[in-house]
């Protein structure tokens, strides 16, 4: 976590604990908030609350355990296939070795995107549209000691949505759309992207490029609100009802407590789970949005007066 967004998130869980009474401790050079009342303690590590059991919050962190178990309960989910490194995990590789399933998976859609299995925010993650792309982007990721990776087929995605799910109850839905510059005439890509809000660099698309003045370019194919993409808040309606359903089964389906759950809308009009979050950070969308910071502020407050009923 950011130091910014660690700031921000420290201080809006101490104006919850103070407002409910609750003593609140910094340990672990400020990694870990302990909470007290009453004799209850529970803990917060990063943006990782005790409202979870352990064992759900390890496989929600691992990308394509939480496929294999979405896809066991039928939830609709986007396909992950998994890619062990053969320096690390040798004993999971078949006798053919990784570049048959590689190769397979590929064809298929003409396109593949690489992502660490264990990594959020975007992190890693790469869109390749050749082979030779696919190699070295899985090769990065060995190299710098990631145990697994995994490849999933690129689906056209219209929308990203993210949704805000504590004990079977959606308390908020907000779309997210890729981050973008409008054009003067005579600004750089790179330069026009100055002015968005970034927590982390993103691979910025055409960066050298000086677009026409009012042309709208998008600068990144992800929908990470770290790299600058855009939340607005999903209105009650038909699609939200259909998120809201899909997000309930997949927490149910999970055993998940308090999660956000990312969910795609593609081009086909089809919902499918893109992954789920053990930590739930709303950090950003509290800084951008109005009225975010008491909209998030909020949710953490439901989940906190949970973990002490």
């Amino acid at each position: 976590m950011k130091k910014k967004e660690e700031t921000l998130f420290h201080s809006m869980i101490k104006e919850i604990c103070l407002e409910m009474d609750i003593k609140v401790e910094k340990l672990s050079y400020d990694w870990v908030l302990q909470l007290s009342k009453e004799g209850k303690v529970r803990h917060i590590t990063r943006n990782l609350f005790d409202n979870n059991p352990q064992a759900t919050g390890k496989i929600v962190a691992d990308k394509y355990a939480t496929y294999e178990v979405l896809k066991s309960q039928n939830v609709p989910v986007i396909k992950h296939t998994m890619i062990f490194n053969p320096a690390i995990r040798g004993e999971f590789i078949p006798k053919e070795g990784i570049w048959n399933t590689v190769v397979t998976e590929f064809e298929k859609s003409g396109k593949l995107v690489v992502k660490p299995n264990d990594q959020s925010e975007g992190i890693g993650i790469e869109l390749c549209n050749s082979l030779r792309e696919t190699e070295i982007a899985i090769q990065k990721l060995f190299n710098q000691n990631n145990t697994a990776v995994s490849i999933c087929p690129y689906y056209d995605i219209k929308t990203e949505y993210r949704t805000f799910y504590l004990n079977g109850e959606v308390l908020l839905i907000y779309g997210k759309t890729k981050p973008f510059v409008i054009g003067d005439g005579k600004s750089t890509i790179q330069e026009l992207a100055k002015t968005l809000h970034f927590s982390n660099n993103p691979n910025i698309l055409n960066p050298y490029d000086i677009p026409e003045k009012g042309k709208k370019v998008e600068i990144s194919w992800k929908h990470n609100l770290s790299g600058g993409a855009i939340p607005t808040i999903l209105e009650k309606g038909e699609l939200y009802q259909e998120i809201e359903k899909l997000a309930k089964q997949a927490g149910k389906a999970m055993n998940m407590n308090f999660t956000t759950i990312d969910i795609i809308h593609t081009t086909d009009d089809k919902l499918y789970v893109m992954e789920m979050n053990s930590g739930v950070c709303g950090t950003i969308f509290a800084e951008v949005v109005d009225n975010g910071y008491e909209i998030i502020k909020n949710i953490y407050r439901k989940a906190i007066e949970e973990l002490f009923k």
